[in-house]
Formats: structure tokens, C-alpha cells, sequence
């Protein structure tokens, strides 16, 4: 009986395949909804990029990128084209990319592109090296010719501190796309560390890279103590000295026109190793007209971490090394308030700064340190006694309302200004002109 059925079943089996190879048999209920879903999600040719870091290069002719992908993927690249004004491609460079496994089974890739040409457009893309790309994003350089450009610095987002995750993440959409709608031709972006609360938090990250125009406008992140375990998953800065941190949180600089950018990472104390890093990078760009320190934690601030044991012995090595080493200004974070001290040198005031009739200081002598509050609206921190405060501070204010800033650069001037997310006023402006020994 055995021998039987089962011989039935090789002839049952034999007759369903005859039928479906000669078209005998019923087609298949076909979901075309789950059919695209699944070609979607399986087709080669779709790369899914995400936690997309575009950030300025070593000047302003390159580009860093920074992505993640699903799966261990063994090669990455970036397709850079140049487009004409109506989007169509004038031509096509392949850059390679790095690539480095990551847990919950993602890849972590770095690139840098280079031999931009200014006032151009591009577009920019991911691909695996084989046939899979991710969809494409554009960009636009901008004219450094006569030595003028604008950047935007935002004070901490730290995505996750405030009411939930998705409220922050609003909030820093919003402020970022109010700052680049009114300042559309800006050259890049600067977030001034803690992008997000938990450095282990990719939802988190989710909500700081989700604004758009993170896409089109490079942002310059610089590390914090509270994404400083993660800085480098996420980033990728150029110039990286190996002083001032980890090989890859270390102290790091970067060009734009004019002006050279030094960041410091506040996590680590050694201050003579802050210091070799910006005398290499000074001693690599003689010629830079200014001189502008990006560093997370504020040196001159009114607010919970005005007199933290670390920010005051950060406070007493850098000024020193910044009086030296001639540096203008000195952009901060990490309290969570809006301070502008006076011009300082020395941890004491300029006794007399001379004032043009715009009122911006001519040739001042010493340091001007600006800290940014919350860009996101997350958090802030109460004010101190302004007895803390007071000996250094020209304005200092708690809003309790996202603010960034603008700053205009020229080739004799520096001008910061200050505003209210809420209603474009502005909050605070200061302004610093050179005369290099005019009459």
C-alpha cells in the first residue's frame, strides 16, 4: 500500500508540472501592492542611504560625506555631477568611499569629494560600486571671488532632551529651514556639538539629520559631551590632527575663503595638545585673513555651567593659547543661553576698544566669545547670579526660544547677528572691522 500512494503522488506531481510548463495551469493571484513593496525593498538598483552627513571639506573645493546603508555592504562610492541651471548633467566623477561594518547590521561609509568649482551646481549620489544607487540630492557652491560669504552656527540641538524625540526634531526643522530661507545663499551650516541627547539613540539621529535641507547646505558638526562616544559613526570632519582627542574626535580645522576654521574637542582637557593643533593649522594657512574657534563647551557663559570645574580649566589654559595665537572669535555651545562677552584678553576686558560710527569695533585688541542657546528648543538652562557673569558679559539672555546666528565675513570684517527663530528679530548684533594699518 505504500509503494502505491506513494507512486500516486510522483504521477499527481508529474501531471501538475506538465500543466504549468505547456501554460495549462490558472495564473496566480497576483497583489501588485506587495509586488511593488517587495520590489522596492529587493530591487538592485535602489540604495536606501540614510543619516546622509554632508559637511565642508579642508576648503572650500571639497566636500566630506558621511552614510549609513542597510546590510554589510563591501564597496561604496559618491557620483558627483556637474549640472547646468536647468538640472541636466554636464559630467559625472566617481569618488570611493570607505566602508566600515556598524552593529544592528548597517554600514558605515565615509568619502570626500573634490575639485569643486565655485558658484556651480552639483547633484550627488551613493551607490555599492555595482549597480545599486540611492537617489540623488543637489547643492549649489557659492562665489568666493571678492572674499565675502555668510555661514549659520546653531547652538545645541540635542535631539531627545526635550519633550520627546519627534518635538526636538521639529524644532530643529524648523529653525533650520527659517535660517536657510532667510539666508538661501549661505556658504554652510555649523551645529556646535550635542546633536543629540543619547549618543546611542539612532531615533535620535534620525531627528537631527531629518531636516531637508541638510542635503543641500553642508553642516560642520562639531563634537559634544553628550554625542562624543558616537561623533565619529556619524561624521566625518577633515583635517583631523590625532592632538586634543581620539584619533577620530581629535582637534580638526578647515578653510573657507578667507577665514580659517579651528575646532577643538572641549572633551579632552590636554591643552597643550589643543594648542599644537592650532599652531599646525595656522602654520598651514599663513595667509588666512581670520581666525574663528569652534568648540563645544562655552569658556564665558551665565547659565548652569558658567562655573563647572572643567569649563573653568578649559577656560584657563585656551585664553592664553587664543591671545597668543591671535584668534577673533571663539563660537561655543553647551549651556543652553545667549552670551557675548566683551572683547577679552587675557580672562580680563579690553580696557579701550574704539567704535566706528556703524558701531562695529575697529581693530580690536583680544577675543570676542559668543555662545549659542538651544537651536531646537529642547532645553535651557536658568541663568546664575549675575554676579558670575557680569565682569565679562556684554549681553547675556535667557529667551527660552530657539535662536541661531549669521555670520558675515568679508575680507576686513566679521559680523555676528543673533535671531529669534519665532519672528526673524534680531537678538543681538556685534560687528569687528579690520584696518590693517590704514590711515
Amino acid at each position: 500500500m505504500f509503494k502505491r500512494n506513494y507512486r500516486m503522488k510522483i504521477l499527481f506531481a508529474t501531471l501538475i508540472m506538465v500543466t504549468v510548463m505547456t501554460g495549462c495551469a490558472k495564473e496566480p493571484y497576483r497583489d501588485s501592492a506587495v509586488e511593488e513593496s517587495v520590489a522596492t525593498k529587493y530591487t538592485p538598483h535602489i540604495l536606501d542611504a540614510f543619516h546622509i552627513a554632508f559637511a565642508p571639506g579642508a576648503d572650500e573645493t571639497e566636500r566630506t560625506f558621511s552614510w549609513h546603508t542597510r546590510g554589510i555592504n563591501k564597496k561604496a562610492v559618491v557620483e558627483l555631477s556637474r549640472l547646468d541651471e536647468a538640472g541636466n548633467i554636464l559630467s559625472s566623477e566617481t569618488f570611493e568611499a570607505t566602508v566600515e561594518g556598524v552593529l544592528r547590521g548597517q554600514s558605515r561609509h565615509k568619502a570626500i569629494i573634490t575639485g569643486l568649482e565655485e558658484n556651480q551646481l552639483y547633484s550627488y549620489r551613493f551607490g555599492d560600486g555595482h549597480r545599486a544607487w540611492s537617489e540623488s540630492y543637489t547643492f549649489r557652491t557659492q562665489a568666493t571671488e571678492d572674499g565675502d560669504f555668510n555661514f549659520l552656527f546653531f547652538g545645541d540641538p540635542q535631539i531627545g532632551a526635550g519633550d520627546g524625540a519627534q518635538i526636538d526634531a521639529d524644532g530643529w526643522d524648523r529653525t533650520v529651514t527659517t535660517a536657510t530661507e532667510m539666508f538661501p545663499d549661505t556658504a554652510f551650516l555649523v551645529s556646535s556639538g550635542d546633536q543629540v541627547n543619547r549618543a546611542n539613540n539612532p531615533i535620535q539621529y534620525d531627528g537631527w539629520f531629518s531636516p531637508e535641507e541638510l542635503t543641500a547646505y553642508p553642516i560642520m558638526p562639531i563634537v559634544g559631551n553628550h554625542d562624543a562616544a558616537s561623533f565619529a559613526d556619524y561624521f566625518n570632519v577633515p583635517n583631523e590632527t590625532g592632538w586634543g582627542g581620539d584619533s577620530e574626535d581629535s582637534d580638526f580645522y578647515f578653510t573657507y575663503g578667507n577665514t580659517l576654521f579651528l575646532a577643538l574637542n572641549s572633551q579632552s582637557s590636554d591643552v597643550a595638545e589643543h594648542k599644537e593643533a592650532m599652531e599646525l593649522a595656522i602654520a598651514a594657512n599663513p595667509d588666512a585673513i581670520h581666525r574663528i574657534v569652534l568648540v563645544h563647551k562655552s569658556l564665558y557663559s551665565s547659565a548652569d555651567h558658567a562655573l563647572d570645574e572643567d569649563v573653568l580649566a578649559l577656560r584657563a589654559g585656551l585664553v592664553p593659547a587664543f591671545d597668543e595665537l591671535d584668534i577673533d572669535a571663539v563660537l561655543m555651545g553647551h549651556d543652553h543661553v545667549y552670551v557675548r562677552t566683551y572683547q577679552m584678553k587675557g580672562d580680563a576686558v579690553i580696557g579701550e576698544t574704539a567704535y566706528n560710527e556703524e558701531g562695529a569695533a575697529v581693530d580690536p585688541d583680544g577675543t570676542v566669545y559668543l555662545t549659542g542657546n538651544s537651536a531646537s528648543d529642547s532645553k535651557y538652562y536658568e541663568m546664575r547670579d549675575p554676579s558670575v557673569y557680569d565682569r565679562y558679559s556684554a549681553v547675556a539672555l535667557q529667551l527660552e526660544e530657539p535662536t541661531y546666528m549669521n555670520v558675515e565675513v568679508t575680507d576686513d570684517s566679521l559680523t555676528f547677528t543673533t535671531y529669534k527663530v519665532s519672528d526673524q528679530s534680531v537678538v543681538d548684533a556685534y560687528s569687528i572691522v579690520k584696518t590693517f594699518g590704514e590711515e
